[in-house]
């Protein structure tokens, strides 16, 4: 399979009041998703944080970490449930964003990105960097980045923050990645545009698609820091004369403040020809003895 169909579901962050209202509120953005017939449905980054206004509105900043325990992780189970039927009932992979879970109410917490396979299995990759901010919500930082085959390419996440740091979609490619995932949920224009110009520098360096799936909307609480989501989904390819697109971007939501679905149709075989016989074949082009002796990495 050459050509690859990518929905992504930018996901509207909103006040949600029960577990069976986020349900819900999934179900329909993967229905919607699935009616374009895609091979791979996408999800943004803490995909179900609308949950926090069960805390109620006087939910602080401070009381974050105890409203995620007490509200978010219990989800999980419904949360997998969610995608792993849909994804048996289409037939499709679906990457279902990021949730935080942990094992037990002592336990570290982390934000792991999922992934539903048609058959029941559930990948799951927690995330390596965490932004400063989610340091106070008690998440833990977690080494180690996987690949997944899913049968007509091979992904691997970096999520958020993950994207600012260029050795995570290096060693991504490095182990076989086609296709980057990163989920986000961005709370400021600039965090935004950070994520995305980042993105779009992974896709260039490593010859690669990175789909760049972001939350939407707003939420009254914490109270005194309410969470307001923006961000433009998308499909990034490198840039030169075998992509053929100039700017780097094969699909975009028209708005960054707007629940849609983006869909792009992406050419695998076109990856090769970018790496082998484009007008700029960085792959190529890599001197990694020169890296190790002569360049300061680390």
């Amino acid at each position: 399979m050459a050509f690859i169909r990518i929905a992504i579901c930018q996901f509207g962050l909103r006040e949600t009041q029960s577990y069976d209202q986020m349900a819900a509120h999934l179900r329909e953005q993967c229905r919607l998703a699935i009616k374009n017939k895609p091979h791979l449905v996408v999800f943004p980054e803490f995909t179900t944080f609308g949950l926090l206004s069960m805390a109620g509105e006087s939910l602080s900043y401070a009381d974050m970490e105890h409203a995620i325990r007490e509200i978010i992780a219990p989800f999980t189970p419904i949360y997998e449930q969610v995608f792993t039927e849909e994804a048996g009932k289409s037939g499709l992979v679906i990457a279902g964003g990021s949730h935080w879970i942990t094992e037990n109410d002592h336990a570290p917490g982390f934000n792991a990105a999922h992934v539903f396979f048609p058959d029941g299995r559930i990948e799951r990759q927690k995330k390596n960097h965490l932004f400063p901010g989610e340091t106070d919500w008690g998440t833990a930082t977690f080494d180690g980045l996987g690949i997944y085959d899913v049968g007509w390419a091979k992904i691997g996440f970096m999520t958020c923050y993950d994207s600012e740091f260029p050795e995570v979609g290096r060693h991504l490619m490095l182990e076989g990645a086609q296709l980057l995932l990163c989920p986000s949920a961005t709370y400021t224009e600039r965090g935004y545009y950070r994520v995305r110009r980042c993105c779009a520098a992974r896709a260039v360096e490593n010859q690669l698609y990175v789909i760049e799936s972001h939350q939407v909307g707003a939420i009254p609480v914490p109270v005194d820091k309410p969470l307001t989501a923006y961000g433009k989904s998308a499909v990034l390819c490198p840039i030169d004369d075998q992509t053929g697109i100039d700017n780097g971007v094969v699909a975009e939501a028209p708005s960054g403040n707007r629940e849609c679905i983006v869909i792009a149709d992406v050419d695998l075989e076109l990856l090769s020809k970018s790496r082998e016989k484009s007008e700029a074949t960085i792959l190529k082009d890599r001197r990694p003895d020169t890296y190790k002796h002569h360049y300061r990495l680390f």
